[in-house]
């Protein structure tokens, strides 16, 4: 990402690439196609507009060792690792090919984000991502080490040494660091003379905003009355960015989690019927429907829309799933998946708002029988009980729109959330930009 955006600063058309993320927090681009957020974000730090290209595949894990796979933003179903390492083996290599090629027409630079590490020698044969891919388009290899993790210089030294084509692989940088970056100078020294690799330089620690790539970038909400139902298959946490940003967000995991919340939302699942079990299994569903018995307020967002329904027919041969039942709304499965980016309208309380989303879904509402909440793209979407205290939504990205939090949630915010976005932007890559070396970085860009 702040590779992306020193480039364009300097004057470069640029873009990302990853050619195979596995995520659950996933966008809709522009036409439709579905990609990881991480690649959305690094586009926007280029200053472009998101597409397939920018992540020809992409895995979404579904638990018992399956995953669905994403395919040119288009969603092939769910395979298991046998079933989708035999596809990264064939049917993935082309993809990726076709991807960057185009890419590579288009711009000077194409920045390319490696996946997992480059020495997993047990994955060589499906490994599409790291150095494989350096050496077939004839690219730059800088590894990057955290050294927060502990053991960067055996990182460095071994990555090297047992990478696919470790020829590839001509720099590296030392991220992440605290202290006094003096203290590395003979490690350093040691690591170019051995190797070869030349050092591009060392970015400190960087307290920051920005969105996460996964659920590792969100295990940790701070507080405030907001409370987000945090169940196993939460996925798109990238809902919860705007709120991360301005404070005012907290996980719930236990009942008592609950007792000073303003609003509760339910986010959305990679697997409603398991999300439901664990409501039911951790006390939390009766605590909700407590928590509205009291006069609370609650939205739910995709899966977490079905939940507050009546009834689910999730077309797997046994029947009809039944609800909380706060919204008179059914829903139904469907093996076509609705991925697409949607602009939006509604008033609640004599309050307007307006914005932009997306949808990513498989279940689609088969039965209304209460308000609709917004309309979208000129069609009723969503639901609201007659009180207007719960919502449902199968919009992503509701939660980035300042206009819904003041006038809906009630969540005083004064700046916009892409002006605060790109100001993390510009600040992360900035002091990015200042701690690598000047000269090395442009021997880079000439070898071009």
């Amino acid at each position: 990402m702040a590779m992306c955006r020193i480039l364009k600063e300097k004057g470069y058309r640029v873009a990302p690439f990853k050619a195979m993320n596995m995520s659950l927090n996933s966008i809709s681009t522009e036409k439709g196609e579905e990609i990881s957020r991480a690649q959305w974000l690094q586009a926007k730090a280029a200053g472009i507009e998101a597409d397939w290209r920018m992540n020809p595949i992409l895995l979404k894990p579904e638990g018992m060792g399956a995953s669905q796979v994403i395919s040119c933003g288009k969603s092939l179903g769910k395979m298991t690792i046998s079933e989708y390492g035999d596809f990264l083996r064939n049917r993935g290599k082309e993809s990726v090919r076709e991807a960057l090629s185009s890419l590579l027409d288009e711009y000077d630079f194409v920045v390319g984000e490696g996946s997992g590490s480059c020495a997993e020698i047990n994955l060589y044969d499906r490994d599409i991502s790291n150095t494989w891919l350096t050496e077939e388009f004839k690219g730059t290899g800088i590894l990057v080490t955290n050294i927060e993790n502990g053991g960067s210089f055996a990182s460095l030294y071994g990555t090297k040494r047992l990478a696919q084509y470790p020829d590839t692989i001509r720099y590296f940088v030392i991220n992440n660091m605290r202290g006094n970056s003096q203290m590395l100078s003979k490690g350093i020294d040691f690591i170019e003379a051995d190797t070869g690799m030349k050092c591009l330089g060392i970015i400190p620690h960087i307290e920051h905003n920005l969105p996460g790539e996964d659920s590792l970038d969100y295990s940790n909400a701070g507080h405030g009355k907001i409370s987000v139902v945090k169940y196993p298959f939460f996925e798109n946490y990238s809902d919860l960015d705007y709120l991360r940003a301005i404070g005012n967000c907290k996980y719930v995991v236990k009942p008592d989690d609950i007792d000073d919340a303003d609003w509760i939302i339910l986010p959305g699942s990679k697997n409603v019927k398991e999300d439901m079990e664990y409501l039911k299994k951790t006390g939390l569903w009766e605590r909700i429907i407590g928590f509205m018995a009291s006069g609370g307020n609650i939205l739910g967002i995709c899966g977490g829309f079905q939940i507050l329904s009546k009834n689910i027919d999730f077309k797997d041969g046994n029947g009809k799933r039944k609800g909380m039942g706060f919204l008179d709304v059914d829903f139904e499965y469907s093996q076509r998946k609705t991925v697409k980016r949607v602009e939006y309208e509604g008033e609640l309380n004599g309050n307007k708002f307006r914005g932009k989303g997306y949808e990513i879904r498989f279940g689609y509402v088969s039965r209304r029988a209460c308000k609709n909440f917004i309309m979208a793209d000129g069609s009723e979407e969503g639901a609201i009980s007659p009180d207007g205290r719960i919502i449902g939504t199968n919009i992503h990205g509701i939660l980035e729109n300042r206009e819904f939090l003041n006038n809906v949630l009630g969540i005083p915010v004064e700046e916009d959330y892409s002006a605060i976005l790109n100001r993390d932007l510009d600040n992360f890559s900035h002091t990015v930009s200042a701690n690598l070396k000047t000269s090395v970085l442009s021997q880079i860009i000439n070898e071009y």
